[in-house]
C-alpha cells in the first residue's frame, strides 16, 4: 500500500540491547498486564526489497518516541528478510540490514516499550521462501534454512533484555491462503525449527519469549489445534499471535460498514470469550494485527476502536493495532510517518479508553449502551 510521503530521515548506530526500565525478567502473563496496546511499523521493514519501497520513510528515533507518547506500549517490528539473505548453506543475512532492524529495536527499547521482531511475507504464500505444503523433503530443506535465519536473528538480539521478544512468523500459509491439514504439518515442523533455533543460541535466548501462531494466523480452531502439537507448547516462555480483523466486513474492507449496533457488540464479544478463550484458555494470547481502513466512518472506526481493545483486554488479550502508515481508503495509519503527529485522534483515543476500561476488570465488555 502506498505509504506516507516526506524525507527519509537516517537512524543512528545500531544498538546493542538492553535500556533503562527493565526490573528483571516477567512471566508472559506479567508481561500481558504491561503490553497493552500494541502497534505495528508495518510497510517499513516488511517492505521489499527495503524499507522505504512501500513509500513511508525509513523510521526515527523520534517518530518511534512519538508512537510511545501516544500510548502504546509496544511495537511489532515486521521485517522481511527474503532480499537480504545470501544464499545455503549459510543463508547469510546481510549485516547493513539487521543493523537497521536492531537500531529500530534498541529505539523502542529506550523509550520503555516491549518489541516483537519477526520474520514477515516469507511464508504467507506471495512468493516467500517457506513454501505451503512442499511434501516432507522439500519441508525439510524450508525448515533447514528456518534453522539457519533465525539461528542468526536470535544471535543478533541475544543481548537485549527481556523485553525483546521474537515472534516465528508472520501469517504463515499455503499459496492461496489454503489451511490444509499438510499445511499444518509442515507449520509445526518450521516452528520446531525456528524455536529450537532460537533456544540453542542460549544466554538470555534460553528464556526468551517466543511467539507462534497457527496456519495463518487466523483464528481457526483447527489450525489452532494443530499448532499446540509442537513439541515445546507447555514452554511457560511461549505466548500464541492471533490476527483478526474482527469483522472482515469492516476491519478489511473498504466497502463502508456501519459498525455499532447492539448485534455488532454482542457479536464481537463472542467472538474472543466464546472461540478465542475456548480454544486458547491460559495461554497468553496476542492479537498481532487488527484495525479498520480509512474508507469507514471515522466515528464508526473510533467506536470499533474502543470496544476491541477493551474487549480483547479485558479477556486478558493483548492487541497490536496495524498501521501501513500513508492515507486514503485502504489505510490504517494513525501518524504521519514524518513528523510523528497523530492523524486519528479520535481512534487512538479509542484505543487507550478500550484498554483502560479492559484492565479495570475481567470480563468488562463494551456494548452498545455502555462502550
Amino acid at each position: 500500500m502506498a505509504g506516507a510521503g516526506g524525507r527519509a530521515a537516517t537512524g543512528g548506530s545500531p544498538g546493542t540491547g538492553g535500556g533503562a526500565g527493565s526490573s528483571g525478567k516477567l512471566t508472559p502473563q506479567e508481561a500481558a498486564k504491561l503490553m497493552s496496546p500494541g502497534w505495528n511499523l508495518g510497510n517499513s521493514f516488511d517492505a521489499a526489497p527495503n524499507e522505504t519501497s512501500y513509500g513511508n520513510p525509513t523510521p526515527t528515533q523520534s517518530f518511534i518516541n512519538a508512537v510511545h507518547t501516544a500510548g502504546f506500549k509496544t511495537l511489532r517490528l515486521p521485517v522481511t528478510w527474503t532480499n537480504h539473505i545470501g544464499n545455503g548453506p549459510s543463508y547469510t543475512i546481510d549485516s547493513a540490514w539487521m543493523n537497521k532492524v536492531k537500531q529500530t529495536a534498541q529505539w523502542a527499547i529506550d523509550a520503555g516499550m516491549y518489541v516483537f521482531v519477526n520474520t514477515h511475507h516469507e511464508a504467507d504464500g506471495n512468493g516467500g521462501w517457506i513454501s505451503f505444503p512442499s511434501g516432507t523433503s522439500a519441508a525439510q530443506n524450508v525448515a533447514t534454512e528456518v534453522a539457519a535465519v533465525w539461528t542468526q536473528i536470535a544471535t543478533a538480539f541475544q543481548s537485549f533484555d527481556s523485553r525483546l521478544m521474537l515472534e516465528c512468523f508472520n501469517e504463515p500459509n499455503e499459496a492461496g491462503g489454503g489451511n490444509t491439514a499438510q499445511a499444518q504439518t509442515d507449520l509445526n515442523m518450521y516452528l520446531e525449527a525456528c524455536y529450537k533455533a532460537i533456544r540453542d543460541t542460549g544466554g538470555a535466548n534460553a528464556t526468551r519469549v517466543v511467539m507462534i501462531q497457527p496456519v495463518g494466523a487466523s483464528p481457526i480452531q483447527s489450525g489452532i489445534q494443530s499448532m499446540q502439537k509442537v513439541s515445546f507448547i507447555n514452554d511457560p516462555n511461549l505466548i500464541i499471535s492471533l490476527h483478526t480483523y474482527y469483522p472482515t466486513n469492516f476491519g478489511l474492507s473498504t466497502t463502508p460498514y456501519p459498525w455499532g449496533s447492539a448485534s455488532d457488540y454482542s457479536s464481537m464479544q463472542s467472538s474472543i470469550a466464546q472461540q478465542i478463550r475456548v480454544w486458547l484458555p491460559t495461554q497468553v494470547v496476542v492479537i498481532g494485527e487488527w484495525g479498520s481502513m480509512g474508507a469507514q466512518a471515522t466515528a464508526n472506526r473510533a467506536a470499533h476502536a474502543l470496544a476491541y481493545s477493551q474487549d480483547t483486554t479485558t479477556a486478558g488479550l493483548i492487541p497490536l493495532w496495524w498501521d501501513n502508515g500513508g492515507s486514503g481508503s485502504g489505510s490504517f495509519a494513525l501518524f504521519d510517518r514524518s513528523s510523528g503527529a497523530v492523524t486519528q485522534s479520535t481512534i487512538v483515543s479509542g484505543i487507550m479508553t478500550g484498554v483502560k476500561n479492559g484492565l479495570a476488570a475481567p470480563n468488562s465488555w463494551a456494548t452498545l449502551t455502555n462502550p
